[in-house]
């Protein structure tokens, strides 16, 4: 019998560990605004404002810490950052001015930058090459599970307890939970385990070396790099208004917080057959074609929400949005790392994050900031929804450059 490839066994951590981590930095932040709301009286703006501070500071983090990933893996890096999310959710619970909300947040953006997908996916690619879709397919499948868990959780424990609780149950959960199974079980390559990438023979395989500095250079001077960037840019614009806006717009509109919160996770039980049914279906069609697919539907998610009447626009949103986000952070990982190569996917993937925080870090501030302005969501998720399904069809043009001047870049791995 073969033996049990150890990179399989990283996948089941990280996808635990991925579960928990988005489930408590990401998705139940939106829960939250209400209760801060009528705990304190601080405008959401306010409250959203701490969530763009995190996430601005997770995109400025993105280069350094995937330079870092690609030279010394990500053990030690996302152990710590389970840690320090610890300490500060912790800390979350005694806060009762905005300014100190705020200076949490922005301390967990260096958790966001070091335990989400993107070190996560560099684990992956440097553990995968073959087998990299099958993968991907595995550890977001898994990790979809967090926006059902944390929404519904997450209403519950504010309701039945307090929402300072609540942030002192996340905090064990990722000191006790997250980062004694990211420090017991991720290393950096197969060769540290004494195996080969997908856990071949030894024939052909030789571990991952790292590349200059100039492979990143000569990357970024591919047209299709911004493309694909500006297309995801335009995306997670879609994407960081619903995650951020749906829950209390629902709410606005008269439904109850348990209500809200369990169409988001029916969102997130949708997302898990596109994970299963798009990523494979790269390896037979257009990766490209179906990222285009994906993204536009993720746009027209938002307009059908505002245009299609009561509960009709709501289930609309939830199966177009749930559908279409959910496979949308695989196929961004397996483009970038199939045309790009792996041995400098972490650079280049801190670059792209960086690019994103732009939409991550301005749109829930601005977002509230215009909904206070108009006095509803309405034309902010019908202008962003068709801009970003218009923005995404830049994906489309990528492969006219194939045959440009720039070829894929060696993984630093010799067949």
């Amino acid at each position: 019998m073969r033996r049990w490839y150890y990179g399989w066994s990283m996948v089941g951590v990280l996808a635990v560990t991925e579960t928990l981590s988005y489930g408590i930095l990401i998705y139940a932040f939106s829960v939250y605004v209400v209760p801060l709301e009528h705990a304190f009286g601080w405008s959401r703006a306010t409250i959203n404002g701490a969530i763009t501070a995190a996430q601005l500071v997770a995109g400025l983090l993105a280069w350094p810490i995937g330079v870092l990933l690609d030279r010394y893996g990500a053990r030690w890096l996302m152990t710590g950052g389970a840690v320090w999310a610890a300490l500060w959710l912790g800390l979350w619970g005694f806060v009762d001015q905005p300014w100190q909300h705020i200076v949490v947040w922005i301390m967990l953006g260096f958790s966001m930058a070091t335990t989400l997908y993107e070190p996560a996916f560099v684990v992956v690619a440097q553990w995968f090459e073959r087998l990299r879709s099958t993968a991907l397919t595995v550890l977001t499948f898994v990790a979809g599970f967090a926006i059902i868990i944390a929404t519904p959780s997450t209403t519950w424990l504010i309701e039945t307890y307090s929402w300072q609780i609540t942030t002192w149950i996340y905090a064990a959960i990722m000191l006790v939970v997250v980062a004694p199974l990211l420090a017991w079980w991720i290393r950096k390559s197969p060769a540290d385990v004494g195996a080969t990438v997908d856990g071949m023979p030894q024939t052909g395989l030789q571990p991952v070396r790292a590349v200059p500095l100039a492979a990143v250079r000569e990357a970024l001077r591919d047209g299709g790099f911004w493309l694909l960037g500006g297309a995801f840019l335009a995306s997670t614009c879609a994407l960081v208004v619903v995650l951020q806006t749906f829950v209390p717009l629902l709410i606005d509109r008269g439904y109850s917080a348990t209500d809200a919160a369990w169409y988001a996770a029916a969102a997130g039980v949708l997302a898990l057959p596109s994970r299963l049914l798009f990523t494979p279906l790269g390896t037979y069609f257009s990766r490209y074609t179906l990222a285009t697919l994906l993204c536009v539907m993720q746009g027209l998610a938002l307009v059908v929400l505002m245009v299609l009447p009561g509960g009709v626009g709501v289930w609309a949103c939830v199966v177009l949005f749930g559908l279409s986000f959910g496979a949308i952070t695989p196929a961004r990982a397996a483009l970038f790392a199939d045309r790009y190569g792996v041995a400098i996917y972490g650079a280049l993937s801190g670059i792209l994050a960086l690019v994103l925080t732009l939409a991550r870090a301005v749109m829930p501030v601005l977002v509230e900031m215009l909904r206070e302005w108009s006095g509803a969501y309405t034309s902010i998720y019908i202008w962003v929804g068709m801009l970003s399904a218009i923005g995404s069809l830049g994906i489309a043009f990528v492969p006219s450059l194939r045959q440009g001047r720039h070829e894929k870049l060696p993984d630093s791995r010799q067949h």
